[in-house]
């Protein structure tokens, strides 16, 4: 069993979960997924989890990400993007400046109502299941980060942004908003994500190659777990604890690890382990591991 991440430049038009089945195919393997959905008119950095990977799953949707989005004023649509349709049109028009101001407003914390027509479940059901069959019930609002959001250019009904948010942004409702204060409408024409935590669109391998590759070639692009854990501060285990900490035993260690700290990556012999938690216990110091991705038979995880 092979395992991984592997980052890939999803195409504009497929699914995340067609994703995951060409990378199923292409290594004949059954545990692959995906770290959060992308949406089907958006291309970009997908990371795609393979085999032990798939157990950081969770950690990468936490991850920051950065969009470029092209957006279109003038027209507001069902699903706030190009696929939809038109249900609302402005004749009103905006200055490159009076956009700027704009964007000031959605730097920092701001409130978000996730859109009809997203993946979202409330009561077992995704929610553009419930759109396309006409029904549109209340959301509830959500916090989210805006890191950053610049102005790339603008030639107005036209205008290019980048925005790096944090997990459960919607840059759909971004535009939205953005389009209803500036009071001519404006809908995503264009969305790229271009970067995953540490996971860049220019090093992804592109979904429509994902088939063509030689199979070596294909498992030579995957990048291991750690890289999605480098938030996580790093402990060295001397060579003698490595057997121990590979079969997740809890591992007496010489030194205090800094109380804030809730799990730490571990090493020993310079290869990743996993992640653990430390604690004190009669005056001694511990490390319990948490979760053991090494793996002895492949060790590019």
């Amino acid at each position: 069993m092979y395992s991984g991440i592997l980052n890939v430049d999803k195409e504009k038009g497929i699914s995340s979960a067609r994703v995951v089945s060409l990378v199923r195919r292409a290594l004949n393997q059954k545990k692959v997924g995906h770290t959060g959905t992308l949406d089907l008119e958006a291309s970009g950095v997908l990371p795609i989890v393979v085999g032990k990977a798939t157990r950081v799953s969770d950690y990468m949707m936490g991850k920051d990400k950065t969009y470029e989005c092209l957006m279109e004023f003038g027209k507001k649509t069902d699903t706030l993007d190009a696929a939809g349709e038109v249900i609302k049109e402005s004749s009103k028009t905006c200055k490159r400046e009076d956009l700027e101001k704009v964007l000031e407003k959605y730097r920092g914390e701001i409130e978000q109502i996730p859109p009809m027509y997203s993946a979202l479940k409330v009561d077992g059901k995704k929610l553009y299941e419930l759109a396309r069959s006409g029904k549109e019930i209340e959301r509830k609002k959500r916090k989210v980060k805006i890191y950053s959001i610049k102005l790339i250019d603008f030639d107005f009904p036209y205008a290019k942004i980048s925005v790096t948010c944090s997990k459960g942004t919607y840059i759909r409702t971004l535009v939205d908003d953005i389009g209803e204060d500036l009071g001519c409408l404006s809908f995503v024409k264009e969305l790229r994500r271009v970067r995953v935590g540490d996971f860049l669109v220019d090093e992804a391998v592109k979904s429509s190659d994902i088939l063509e590759m030689d199979k070596d070639k294909l498992l030579s692009k995957l990048d291991r777990v750690d890289k999605a854990l480098d938030n996580f501060p790093r402990f060295d285990l001397s060579e003698n604890l490595f057997d121990k900490a590979v079969n997740g035993m809890t591992i007496k260690i010489d030194e205090i690890i800094d109380e804030e700290v809730e799990e730490v990556r571990v090493y020993s012999r310079d290869e990743f382990i996993g992640l653990a938690k430390s604690f004190e216990s009669r005056g001694g110091y511990f490390l319990k591991m948490e979760k053991v991705f090494y793996d002895r038979e492949n060790k590019n995880i």
